[in-house]
């Protein structure tokens, strides 16, 4: 049986843009205060996870990542446990994304709850919530280029 692998933020990437799935673990709530952004990624939590190996193909290499580095580690190991041979999680978390000069978005109120937020285009000033950053209802405001 193959190991965990402990990815460091630039690998994971690259790992991501080569085909890997990036599993964004959120809190059991359903929030993510900051997430991963440029890169696709399914949020969920580790209950949700666990909810759904049954229809998760085995053969992809899984990267799990969350706010900080235990979260991604519980969700590698869960995959690894459960017989999923090429699993790793992103060193440090999205902490570590951040500082190594990669995207990530705030959700101004603590998240969606529904694991999807769509920032659309950063030019817009609205990042895709319907509504204006000002307003203090909207969900997932917040873009990566600081908006």
């Amino acid at each position: 049986m193959s190991e965990i692998v402990k990815y460091q933020p630039a690998e994971a990437f690259q790992k991501i843009n080569d085909g890997a799935i990036l599993i964004d673990i959120i809190d059991e709530d359903g929030y993510s205060v900051v997430a991963y952004d440029g890169v696709p990624s399914t949020q969920v939590t580790l209950l949700q996870l666990l909810e759904k190996l049954q229809w998760l193909e085995k053969d992809p290499t899984y990267i799990a990542g969350g706010y900080d580095e235990t979260s991604g580690f519980k969700a590698a190991n869960l995959l690894h446990h459960q017989g999923f041979e090429n699993v790793g999680y992103i060193a440090g978390g999205v902490q570590a994304w951040f500082q190594e000069g990669f995207q990530v978005k705030y959700n101004v109120n603590g998240g969606c709850g529904t694991g999807s937020c769509d920032t659309g285009s950063c030019d817009t000033n609205s990042c895709g919530t319907g509504f204006d950053e000002d307003e203090s209802m909207g969900g997932c405001g917040g873009c990566s280029c600081g908006h």
